[in-house]
């Protein structure tokens, strides 16, 4: 492959990851407001099944993309800004993988019983807010990386940048 092919690549997935975060973020606000239990489920089900499906695998896509594309131009690994870009995208899947993506299915799973029950389990507005923060601190990380991406700052480093 490519660094070409592999930058596209590596640009897709990251519109696949970033892309699907507003719709994530549309679906869980369009719930709030669903008429009944039925919808509510249905919309939370649509959000885990994008956050799982879209979200998850497209930063998975993008981090091994990021990755390949490093080894490929090792010099690159030399400057402090990629290496804070690197370490901030491995906050995000860790955020992801061990907050976001376990809490919406617990969102989604509470949201089936209670359009099964009729009642909403008073531990779904406690997910709720776990979702909302750790949706938020990873929207900043996210901001910061593309910062880091565009003006590439020397942060300090002694290497001249690429």
């Amino acid at each position: 492959m490519t660094i070409k092919t592999l930058k596209v690549f590596h640009v897709l997935a990251l519109c696949i990851f970033v892309g699907s975060i507003p719709a994530h973020i549309i679906l869980g606000g369009i719930a709030q407001s669903a008429q009944d239990a039925e919808t509510f489920a249905v919309l939370h089900q649509a959000k885990y099944v994008l956050t799982y499906g879209l979200t998850t695998v497209g930063i998975a896509l993008t981090l091994i993309s990021g990755i390949l594309l490093g080894l490929s131009q090792k010099h690159t690994f030399r400057t402090r800004w990629l290496r804070t870009k690197l370490f901030l995208v491995l906050a995000i899947v860790i955020n992801g993988a061990i907050i976001l993506t376990p809490t919406a299915e617990r969102m989604k799973n509470m949201a089936m019983d209670a359009m099964n029950s009729g009642a909403l389990s008073p531990e779904f507005h406690a997910a709720e807010n776990q979702e909302a923060i750790a949706g938020a601190i990873n929207i900043v990380l996210i901001l910061v990386i593309f910062i880091l991406a565009i003006v590439k700052p020397s942060l300090g480093s002694p290497s001249k940048e690429v």
